[in-house]
């Protein structure tokens, strides 16, 4: 009995200290297991350093951002002191001046003494055709005055040496007048030799003149790559993001890598890390779904795949450590968000994984009846009809920009390395600006930028339909060449621009009028498959591959109904600039039909392939033509089609797996009723196809689309 009562009085003075155990034990095997096989898993969104270095040493001349401020991709972030590259800018431009104007020279002088010789050549023609003339009438007198003397010495009234004075001067003036014609050939031939050489002026000069040709092409290039180092010295984001850190000050020196700011960037958008531990480690796979809830909020959660999972089980981030001295170990997994969302960087989520996620099913849109089966076209490869899926999303469009902006996306062209898009519209600006040289720049997750991107060098850009990157940081722009429904075409619908970036835009530096061109020579035309000339053209598609580009036309089609595309196998010498000879710039000037003239010959401008594209428009087969082409990495071409001629929005996407010039085959990827696919791009994400949708007035949309085989 003395002992029970020891030990309850034991136990009841132990008792809290019992339960304060058990209980921080509970918690901290929940803490350490997560309870359960598929439990939450700690995680967190992703964060991207970003350095913003230079490339060379050089001071800081400012500094552009403050901690913690937002950052699109392509803002300033610093500028570096410049004046000693603007010197040397400002000396090579002096020094392609001097030689341009030696050239100049030389020139003037090579077309002075060739007039000199044209001119003489001239005065000695004109001398002999006189000595002709006078030698044909100087005999026609001494053949009167021979039958006059020769009647006299008939009857005995002279004698007979005055008759041979006058045969002598009538045979002299005879060989005169027979010999003139040849001379006068002679000179006539060297007439026409000066000339061709005057012509030729053009492309045949003299070794002086070469030497000189050399020389402006040297100073070019210098000149070219001191303003590409220019341009270095504005530091820029390369990808949206947040200030970290501004680790330099206004005139320190940095060297060149050495960083002078830090960011935390997005590049890879919407992405969080889950550090799942190791009893979980082989239960979570590539595509399963996953919930994240973000810690301290309420709401629901936030859907998205695993896009990765780490190779092994390895020591996991401290970040995920349950305690600072305690390592664990488990799997790394990188999980994508379904939908764009907010994320800021290193923020803190609860998740929790599902099984493998099957495609979610497009929500239905009103169909009208299902239409009979649309028959194959000629050469193209047979493909099982396809409906549009309701998959496309809003962009998103700053009110601020809409003030400022239409925006009726035409063309896309992803750029990488800025982490965004730049897309062309139909029509920019509105009533008091419009034909605003603007494109525009929208983010992976289809957030356009409330600035437009400025391109210097044109006052409009009007009905602009594709847009294409070179393989020399050029981009090039292209009208759609078409009639205005009030029938008329001015200039600016008819042009094809080359572009080099250019601060945080883009600067014209080379431009051709198509439509122009092939009024001014119908063979020509005609050769393009069009006999009829350029009264039906449209032309909506536009692609770069392996240095030549390509364009796609909406209208005319060919007699078989296919889509035409044509191929320039030479850009550069297109558009002149580096391209054209120094001397052929010289003596161009004043002469800009001749000289496009000849430069649309030298680019070796072709048809090269036709596509039959059909669209169904209320169900219905209808005539297609090319509104967009892409080349894709994986060697495929997409080609997107509208309507031709007819009315109504309806679009189809095709894949051609090996195009080749000829007749396509392409096959049937998608078809989208009721909508405008009027640009495609390779998408930032690998393996897909970002396609950009024209809505007229109302907001336009995108996609992106898995491209595979």
């Amino acid at each position: 009995m003395h002992s029970y009562l020891r030990l309850r009085s034991a136990l009841k003075d132990a008792g809290p200290a019992i339960t304060l155990v058990l209980t921080l034990g509970a918690a901290l095997w929940l803490h350490l297991d997560g309870g359960g096989p598929r439990g939450q898993v700690f995680g967190f969104a992703e964060a991207l350093p970003e350095a913003i270095s230079p490339i060379e040493t050089a001071r800081v001349a400012s500094i552009e951002v403050a901690v913690g401020q937002e950052v699109s991709a392509g803002q300033v972030i610093a500028t570096l002191d410049a004046s000693a590259i603007d010197a040397e800018i400002s000396v090579a431009k002096a020094e392609k001046a001097q030689v341009e104007a030696d050239l100049r020279m030389e020139l003037a002088l090579v077309e002075q003494k060739l007039d000199v010789d044209r001119a003489s050549v001239e005065r000695h023609l004109a001398e002999q055709r006189e000595e002709q003339r006078r030698a044909v009438a100087e005999a026609k007198v001494l053949d009167g005055e021979i039958a006059r003397m020769r009647q006299l010495v008939e009857g005995h009234l002279t004698a007979v040496d005055q008759l041979a004075k006058l045969d002598l001067q009538r045979a002299t003036v005879t060989a005169i007048a027979s010999e003139k014609p040849r001379t006068l050939s002679l000179l006539t031939a060297q007439l026409e030799a000066a000339d061709r050489r005057r012509s030729e002026l053009r492309d045949q000069t003299s070794g002086l003149a070469a030497k000189l040709d050399a020389d402006a092409r040297v100073a070019s290039e210098r000149i070219a790559m001191l303003e590409q180092r220019r341009a270095g010295y504005a530091l820029r984001a390369a990808s949206a993001g947040r200030v970290a850190s501004i680790d330099r000050q206004p005139g320190d020196v940095v060297p060149a890598g050495e960083p002078v700011a830090q960011l935390v960037s997005a590049r890879s958008g919407a992405r969080a890390i889950a550090c799942v531990p190791e009893r979980l480690a082989l239960g979570v796979h590539e595509g399963d779904g996953a919930e994240l809830w973000i810690r301290g909020q309420l709401g629901d959660a936030l859907p998205g795949t695993v896009a990765a999972v780490g190779p092994l089980v390895s020591e996991l981030p401290p970040r995920c450590w349950p305690a600072p001295q305690v390592p664990a170990w488990g799997r790394v997994v990188t999980i994508a968000l379904d939908a764009p969302a907010a994320l800021v960087p290193g923020q803190a989520f609860d998740i929790t994984f599902g099984g493998a996620r099957a495609a979610a099913p497009p929500r239905p849109a009103p169909a009208p009846p299902k239409p009979a089966p649309t028959p194959a076209a000629p050469g193209a490869a047979a493909a099982p009809q396809a409906a549009a899926a309701s998959s496309q999303l809003p962009m998103k469009v700053p009110p601020a920009l809409a003030g400022r902006s239409r925006l009726e996306p035409s063309g896309v062209l992803a750029r990488p390395g800025e982490s965004r898009y730049l897309i062309v519209s139909d029509d920019t600006g509105h009533e008091r600006n419009e034909g605003a040289p603007w494109l525009f720049a929208m983010s992976a997750g289809g957030a356009v930028a409330p600035d437009p991107v400025p391109v210097s060098g044109v006052d409009e850009l009007s009905d602009v339909e594709g847009i294409a990157a070179g393989d020399a940081g050029e981009v090039y722009l292209l009208s759609s060449q078409s009639y205005s429904k009030k029938g008329k075409r001015k200039p600016a619908r008819t042009a094809l621009l080359r572009l080099r970036p250019e601060g945080g835009g883009f600067r014209v530096d080379g431009e051709i009028h198509l439509a122009e061109l092939l009024d001014a020579a119908p063979a020509r035309a005609a050769a393009l498959g069009l006999p009829d000339g350029t009264r039906a053209l449209d032309i909506e598609g536009l692609a770069f591959r392996q240095g030549a580009l390509y364009l796609g036309l909406k209208a005319p089609l060919d007699p078989q109904g296919n889509a035409m595309i044509w191929r320039v196998a030479a850009p550069l010498a297109l558009f002149g600039g580096e391209g054209a000879s120094p001397v052929q710039a010289a003596r161009a000037k004043g002469g800009r039909a001749a000289d496009e003239a000849r430069r649309f010959e030298a680019a070796g401008v072709s048809l090269w392939a036709r596509a039959r594209v059909d669209v169904e428009v209320d169900g219905r087969p209808t005539p297609g033509g090319i509104s967009e082409l892409a080349f894709m990495p994986d060697g495929s071409l997409a080609i997107a089609s509208t309507p031709s001629t007819a009315d109504g929005d309806a679009g189809a996407l095709w894949r051609v797996d090996r195009p080749e010039a000829g007749v396509l085959s392409p096959r049937l990827v998608q078809r989208f009723p009721g909508l405008k696919p009027e640009g495609l791009t390779p998408s930032l994400a690998p393996g897909a196809l970002m396609i950009v949708f024209d809505a007229g007035s109302a907001a336009p949309s995108f996609q992106e689309l898995p491209w595979r085989p």
